[in-house]
């Protein structure tokens, strides 16, 4: 007898659970208060752009957007606004971002004044595109893993990560390059080409380095498989992509460099070290993406280095798309410590510049997982609860972040468990949960695993 959730009914209402399942708890969480200046300028320029049919803020007084705590400067929450080569004044972000606010603000209705703007319609589009990248992951994972293990792996990335604290908490270009390579994974899974190069151009739409990722994702698959085809439907497609980019900063800002109010200057930063002078502080730039206390990526996922062992002895089996695409995240992270400062400016929980790499690893890591050692074994659940406990917090609360020039010397997890006791019982709870929860879902495997003795072995003892 099937059950409601069974075969075919499971396959289609499974991935609707999951999307809307995400997309409440980023809605219910999202920051429309205190938020960075990069998620405010980006939603600002969409509500432009909705209520006005042009880009451009010449007569408007964009200090009203403005959030900046004037004793702390903490959430430096100041709207990026400039001068563009075509003489008017536009919001300085990449294209995908201000237009991926358009429709959440042209739904919304707010008027042409500054005085109508508010920051919720970015917000809850910053939601719902992390809970679709959410949905992409999953039915990526779905692929070469049960359902169950699919859903837990899945959930593990899109709660225990700043996937929650920062991506679906606030308009970031982030929204968009995630959303990109989550479908880049999905449609590389399904062998469906046209749909990665379609998913890679949204990746550059939202950070133009995420052509990186792209190309050594068709480029790899075409060299592994020898089939020259998938380089080419990859790179046609997100090629126009990339021409779309610079039709939108010639309109916008009167120059058609795709990387637009940025102009040249994030390329002249891969050879210099942009923001940063130095050849060692640049060699701490790149070290502060990884390491650093309260910005670093293996410090708000531990997971990452708990089970890197097991990557290493699944990735032979791996599929070669869930190869190539960490191979791609590298890279991508290597050109990131030469854009931009480590740090990645304030007004978030977590860190946000290495949310690309653990985008394209989710899959290898997810795949590998019953590769574990008997040690990942017993701390895979208590460091899952650990992150939980971690990433809810600053999800749901704008009260613990971090002034950037801190970030080598506190966390803000830390400074949360100094401040409120009741966080470290928090803490200690999600522990203990995440702990028994790891033992329950070891023994289901272990028993799910242990073959079943045919009729013909059990007569045969008798």
């Amino acid at each position: 007898m099937s059950t409601p959730l069974s075969g075919p009914r499971r396959r289609v209402l499974l991935p609707i659970v999951v999307l809307l399942g995400c997309a409440l708890v980023y809605l219910a969480t999202v920051a429309t208060g205190l938020v960075n200046t990069d998620a405010r300028s980006a939603s600002l320029g969409g509500w432009r752009i909705a209520s006005t049919g042009a880009p451009w803020m010449d007569d408007v007084d964009v200090s009203v957007a403005d959030t900046t705590d004037p004793e702390t400067d903490i959430y430096d929450a100041r709207v990026f606004n400039f001068e563009a080569p075509n003489g008017h004044m536009v919001v300085h972000r990449s294209p995908g971002v201000v237009a991926a606010a358009v429709p959440a603000y042209w739904l919304s209705g707010e008027g042409p004044d500054e005085s109508e703007f508010s920051i919720d319609p970015g917000a809850r589009m910053a939601a719902l595109l992390a809970a679709t990248g959410v949905l992409l992951l999953f039915l990526t994972l779905r692929s070469r893993m049960r359902d169950s293990e699919a859903v837990l792996a899945t959930a593990v990335f899109a709660l225990t990560t700043p996937m929650w604290s920062v991506v679906g908490n606030s308009l970031w270009t982030h929204c968009i390059t995630l959303l990109g390579i989550f479908g880049m994974s999905w449609a590389a899974s399904r062998e469906r080409w046209w749909l990665v190069g379609l998913f890679g151009g949204i990746a550059l739409w939202g950070r133009l380095h995420t052509t990186l990722i792209v190309a050594v994702l068709g480029l790899g698959v075409a060299w592994s498989r020898r089939r020259p085809d998938i380089a080419v439907k990859v790179g046609v497609v997100s090629g126009g992509f990339l021409g779309l980019a610079s039709v939108w900063s010639h309109w916008m800002y009167g120059t058609w460099n795709p990387a637009g109010g940025y102009g040249s200057n994030n390329l002249e930063s891969v050879a210099t070290g942009g923001f940063v002078t130095g050849f060692w502080n640049q060699v701490a730039n790149h070290f502060g993406l990884w390491v650093s206390p309260d910005r670093g990526v293996l410090v708000w996922t531990p997971l990452l280095l708990l089970l890197l062992p097991a990557v290493v002895r699944e990735w032979r089996d791996l599929p070669d798309w869930a190869r190539w695409l960490p191979v791609g995240g590298i890279l991508y992270m290597l050109v990131q410590g030469q854009l931009n400062e480590f740090m990645g400016g304030d007004g978030f929980y977590g860190q946000r510049l290495g949310m690309e790499l653990l985008a394209c690893v989710a899959p290898a890591y997810a795949f590998s997982a019953h590769r574990m050692g008997t040690w990942a074994k017993r701390l895979c659940g208590p460091v899952v609860g650990l992150q939980f406990a971690a990433i809810s917090l600053g999800a749901i609360s704008e009260g613990f972040l971090l002034h950037r020039e801190d970030a080598w010397t506190d966390n803000a997890f830390v400074l949360a468990l100094r401040t409120l006791p009741v966080v470290g019982f928090w803490a200690v709870l999600m522990v203990a949960v995440g702990w028994l929860a790891g033992r329950v879902w070891q023994e289901r495997r272990a028993r799910a695993e242990t073959p079943t003795p045919s009729p013909e072995v059990i007569h045969s003892a008798a």
